[in-house]
């Protein structure tokens, strides 16, 4: 006897459709699964087999061979557990075929017949909606699931229950987007630093990258941290691809579903595909996990330079392409980058209390780790130095909000979409286009640090409502080019 069960699998952060193929036939006893299954796979063998004695099914003692089509299509991952076990089931005669018609399944078996949670399961609940299926898989699944809209979702607890039918389904839908989520770090909370607070303004409001410059203990980690709040809240389209990253990645989704802004900062001993994904099976990397959040980079220099420079295109185009002998994945990775760093090894190089005692040649060495084309696509750049500690013990100072900055970053951002959209040079007034003629050939500046000074300048204009750029918006965009006027 035969019998087929719909589920997916994995490619990139798709669910891509796969038939569960069971056929029993007589014969030496053997329980087969071909299909190109990695060894994650092979072992559902012993999972199925002791999960159905459990529940009180019975175990075919014939030849049972399991195919995973389409079979040139590599399958990977322990969601395959429950399809094959009810194929198994199905084509045994113990539950009637045409009860999982119009299903995907996707869920891992334990030994006690339990059902459990996978990877991916936003992914599979999404190819699901796409074919009209309602997607059978773990109980307790249903807060991630739910941001898929329509989605007709039937929790199993274990295999057992199936012996009272199916579970009725569950038709999950979930409002509009959320409010902010609470911080671990404003902006009150943060004394001095004014200049550093309005480079983070505009940085949010343009998702502008930006690298912070300054010796231990000034801040700068507080400050990226603030970053993520000022953002504006996440709308549905937005959740949804930052949430099924974050899913097929394996990392729990649920505080991205209610309208956390992804923030991410990966320890410099991260490798290049920690960084930017791959593996075997490929993962997403850290940049695609901060996808519409901030990634933030502490002591960047201490990254390994191919890391680093693995990051030059992702940051870039806001996609990553991992390239195998099987194909392309490709993985969103829409992020704003936030860097800090030391000033030189020691971490003291022109702060006015502390001596560096650092040579030229380590500074140097230290500084071009980083490397010039990534320095180029970096928008801004600031010093933060260490501020007087009696602004750390004011009381009651008024300081600039999180709320207030997060308003006004909400404002520029609807005001650059009213904007007709066209070249950013047409947007320049007579003078400014002289003045930043002039301040590039003076700072030698590449065509790729001229078109992101005129976007920083652009942002500072739409803060302001302003149609046109002008000369000062051009000059504070400069300023914040500090590498430069070093």
């Amino acid at each position: 006897m035969q019998a087929t069960i719909t589920t997916a699998t994995l490619h990139g952060v798709e669910a891509v459709p796969v038939e569960v193929q069971a056929d029993v036939s007589s014969g030496l006893p053997v329980f087969g699964i071909v299909g190109l299954p990695d060894a994650a796979v092979q072992e559902a063998r012993d999972r199925v087999r002791a999960a159905l004695r459990t529940a009180g099914y019975e175990f075919p003692n014939a030849r049972v061979i399991v195919n995973l089509a389409p079979a040139p299509l590599r399958k990977h991952g322990t969601g395959f557990d429950l399809p094959i076990a009810l194929a198994v089931l199905c084509a045994t005669g113990q539950i009637p075929a045409a009860t999982f018609a119009d299903l995907s399944a996707v869920g891992e078996l334990g030994l006690d017949a339990t059902v459990r949670d996978v990877p991916g399961m936003l992914a599979h609940a999404i190819s699901a909606a796409s074919r009209g299926r309602e997607l059978l898989g773990p109980a307790g699944s249903e807060d991630v699931v739910s941001v898929v809209p329509g989605l007709g979702f039937r929790a199993l607890a274990d295999l057992g229950s199936l012996r009272a039918g199916l579970p009725d389904a569950l038709t999950l839908e979930r409002g509009g987007p959320c409010g902010p989520q609470p911080l671990s770090v404003r902006l009150e909370d943060i004394a001095g630093h004014e200049t550093a607070k309005r480079c983070l303004e505009v940085a949010a409001a343009g998702g502008h990258h930006l690298l912070m410059t300054g010796p231990p203990g000034s801040g700068k980690t507080m400050l990226a941290r603030a970053l993520a709040g000022l953002l504006p809240p996440l709308q549905d389209k937005e959740r949804l691809e930052s949430a099924l990253i974050h899913s097929v990645a394996g990392v729990d989704p649920r505080a991205i579903i209610e309208g956390a802004r992804p923030f991410r900062a990966p320890h410099h001993s991260c490798t290049v595909a920690g960084l930017v994904g791959g593996g075997t099976p490929p993962r997403p990397g850290e940049i695609s996990l901060a996808h519409n959040g901030v990634l933030f980079l502490d002591e960047i220099a201490e990254f390994a330079p191919a890391a680093l420079q693995a990051l030059r295109q992702p940051i870039e185009e806001g996609l990553v392409t991992l390239v195998r002998a099987n194909g392309a994945i490709r993985y969103p990775a829409r992020v704003t980058l936030a860097a800090a760093m030391n000033p030189c090894p020691c971490g003291y190089a022109g702060d006015p209390e502390r001596v560096c005692r650092c040579s030229e040649g380590a500074v140097s060495r230290y500084l071009g780790r980083i490397g010039g084309p990534m320095y180029d696509r970096i928008d801004i750049s600031m010093r933060v130095d260490r501020i007087d500690p009696s602004l750390l013990l004011e009381h009651g100072a008024k300081r600039p909000s999180t709320d207030d900055v997060r308003e006004r970053v909400v404002r520029a951002r609807a005001f650059a979409a009213s904007r007709p959209p066209g070249d950013l040079r047409g947007s320049l007034t007579r003078e400014a286009r002289a003045y930043l003629a002039s301040a590039a050939r003076a700072s030698c500046l590449s065509g790729r640090a001229v078109t992101r000074v005129l976007r920083v300048a652009r942002t500072l204009a739409d803060l302001e409502a302003c149609d046109d750029i002008g000369s000062g918006h051009l000059s504070e965009a400069l300023a914040y080019r500090c590498w430069e006027q070093s």
